[in-house]
């Protein structure tokens, strides 16, 4: 009887960039993949990305984005589908904001969402087709928070900006890099072409990444405790949940939901500060939102405290989150919502 074997193989390939880090990163993908379902994320993503990219790289700016906006006006319509995903995790949101003093719309959280999502598309348009100032006139800093972060970063040699995933966040990033030393942390796709087309952006950007996923783990330590040395700081996007053996769990909406600590532990570590942000999308500008400043003495003292700043801000600006398309999030914010009801 002639035997299958369908353990999936792996691809690998050195890309070199000098909007890397380390110069060089060895991105892998398993191939002969199989199973799982026909529309999920992953295959939605592995078909969509490099379709938009190569439209970006070479059709006219109205062409790339005819795409877009007819999937929008499908999404609106798509509103009064009493199961869509999105609405639920806008109607479970606007209960929890509710709770808080904050007043929103199911409806009006739904098609900001959506407008906020067509607009960081077209600002990545900007930057693909007028280049890096274009894209960088939407993005808003104040002059303080500026003064803030160049203060840290002399004062204690280095300093964590932690973010959630915003509409925003990767464009922030650009403007971050501009008004003081800066790194990005970034987890590179499961795919080699989808990383290649994340270091282009990233070179348009004029943004120095460290890329983290499927790295040596002792390489990747040693390069952040010499970032956070050398007089600068780094940004990495921490609301993702974790439900491994090595999360540590706090207070968000409610409930406690397990963080990986890596950012806190190295804070904590090295003595640095952790100042948390929050991306806020405004028609056609992104208002980058800086909190306070903390040098916690614990792990869980510095989780909690930019996880804190997180609930508050997505909780008064739901439709700037990303996550509210997120069916992990989703399920997190119908149980929270379930025990205000």
């Amino acid at each position: 009887m002639k035997s299958t074997d369908n353990t999936p193989q792996v691809r690998s390939e050195i890309i070199r960039s000098d909007s890397l880090y380390l110069k060089e990163f060895e991105a892998k993908e398993k191939i002969n993949r199989r199973g799982g379902r026909l529309f999920s994320g992953t295959r939605i993503k592995a078909f969509a990305i490099p379709f938009l990219y190569g439209m970006l790289e070479h059709a006219p700016r109205a062409i790339v984005m005819l795409p877009i906006y007819f999937s929008i006006f499908i999404l609106r319509l798509l509103y009064w589908w009493p199961k869509n995903p999105i609405r639920l995790s806008c109607e479970y949101i606007c209960i929890l904001a509710k709770e808080k003093g904050y007043t929103h719309d199911p409806r009006q959280v739904y098609n900001k969402f959506l407008s906020n999502a067509l607009q960081a598309t077209k600002t990545l348009a900007n930057l693909y087709h007028n280049g890096i100032d274009s894209a960088a006139g939407h993005i808003q800093f104040t002059a303080s928070d500026t003064r803030m972060m160049n203060d840290l970063i002399e004062e204690y040699g280095g300093a964590i900006i932690a973010v959630p995933h915003n509409f925003g966040s990767l464009l922030s990033a650009l403007k971050m890099n501009r008004e003081f030393p800066f790194i990005l942390i970034t987890k590179n796709s499961s795919t080699i072409e989808r990383t290649k087309i994340a270091i282009d952006v990233f070179e348009r950007m004029e943004t120095t990444i460290l890329m983290v996923r499927g790295g040596n783990p002792f390489q990747l330590s040693r390069s952040l405790f010499s970032i956070l040395k050398s007089g600068k700081s780094v940004a990495a996007t921490l609301d993702s949940m974790d439900s491994s053996a090595n999360c540590i769990e706090v207070q968000m909406f409610g409930r406690e939901i397990g963080f990986s600590p890596w950012a806190a532990k190295i804070a904590v570590r090295m003595g640095v500060p952790v100042i948390p942000t929050y991306a806020s999308s405004r028609d056609d500008q992104i208002v980058a939102i800086f909190g306070k400043p903390l040098l916690a003495e614990s792990v869980e003292e510095s989780i909690q405290h930019y996880v804190s700043f997180f609930d508050e801000n997505i909780l008064k600006d739901p439709a700037s989150w990303g996550f509210l398309g997120d069916k992990s999030w989703r399920r997190v914010l119908r149980d929270a919502s379930q025990k205000v009801d």
